[in-house]
């Protein structure tokens, strides 16, 4: 008795990108938390974000990594860029240089002037240096912000991820609505959240002075939190609402809300 065997050639449905839901190639490895923030282990599963929306986040994500505060904290931290060499970048016209050989609490800066620079010490030949947090790289921080939160939230968080509607955050993302997004940098914690990497991921993004943190306030507000080295800053994810930075502006008075256009429009609407 002769046996057949038939053999059933199965097709494999690609991976939808989690940005703009298109059937995605691409096998490229997109890192969570940018190699130039010292991240190298915590990333998403192949396919997960497609080629088109990583070169979009290419170009916002290296603004923000080199001109804004967390430049300052790279170079302090000693964090070198994705080809390995120190952090460099300019704020407002100074020159911002993290040492060569990468060593922790080093940097170079110039283009100091008496408008940036007080309080010299000749004695022990010190002075304080004031750094703006941003130099037109607002709108690029807060792209950075939302698209860790929704890459680490899709990747640590996922029943989260399916739950919630983020697609004013995808519009965003994607350019289809540019339509700015405002974020706060402040210190104050108000308690409540959770960290979103788990187990090992927590623990290696710890070892960077990194922390990825949410909070669910209601169905229009998540907030999400993005500690790096001394710099904390907190968006949230579901809207451009403003009514949530009210607290914090409240309770730290170092608390600042960006793009800086926010700040006139959260006064208009608290006098009404």
């Amino acid at each position: 008795m002769r046996i057949y065997k038939r053999w059933w050639q199965l097709k494999i449905k690609e991976m939808e990108c989690i940005i703009c839901d298109n059937e995605n190639h691409s096998k490229s490895v997109e890192h969570i938390v940018s190699e130039s923030l010292g991240n190298e282990n915590y990333v998403m599963v192949k396919g997960g974000v497609c080629d088109k929306c990583n070169h979009k986040f290419s170009n916002f994500e290296g603004k923000a990594l080199s001109n804004s505060i967390l430049l300052v904290e790279r170079a302090r931290m000693g964090i070198s860029s994705k080809k390995g060499k120190n952090a460099k970048g300019e704020i407002q016209g100074l020159k911002i240089e993290g040492d060569k050989n990468l060593k922790k609490n080093h940097i170079t800066i110039t283009g100091l002037s008496p408008e940036n620079s007080k309080n010299y010490n000749p004695v022990t030949k010190t002075f304080q240096v004031k750094v703006e947090s941003f130099d037109k790289s607002q709108v690029a921080t807060s792209k950075l912000l939302l698209k860790m939160a929704i890459e680490s939230i899709y990747t640590s968080q996922n029943k989260l991820f399916k739950k919630l509607d983020f697609e004013e955050l995808k519009e965003f993302l994607k350019g289809d609505n540019n339509k700015n997004w405002p974020f706060l940098t402040s210190k104050y914690d108000d308690g409540g959240f959770k960290s979103i990497p788990r187990f090992t991921d927590k623990h290696r993004l710890k070892k960077i002075n990194c922390e990825l943190k949410y909070k669910q306030v209601d169905d229009r507000t998540l907030l999400f939190t993005f500690k790096y080295g001394g710099v904390k800053m907190i968006i949230n994810l579901l809207n451009r609402d403003l009514l949530w930075v009210n607290k914090y502006l409240n309770e730290d008075t170092k608390s600042r809300l960006y793009p800086k256009h926010f700040r006139a429009k959260l006064e208009r609407r608290l006098k009404k």
